[in-house]
């Protein structure tokens, strides 16, 4: 099994979360979205 490394970036303010994850290497990160600032979304976060 090959490892593999993923980065991932929060942008966050007092109402929401910014989500983004780059893969190892120079790609473009993806967004995955913006989630309110609860305990409850973070749970619930896909990537």
């Amino acid at each position: 099994m090959k490892d593999s490394t993923k980065y991932v970036g929060l942008d966050v303010s007092k109402e929401s979360i910014a989500v983004a994850v780059a893969d190892d290497g120079r790609g473009q990160p993806k967004f995955v979205g913006m989630f309110p600032h609860t305990v409850e979304s973070v749970r619930n976060m896909e990537a």
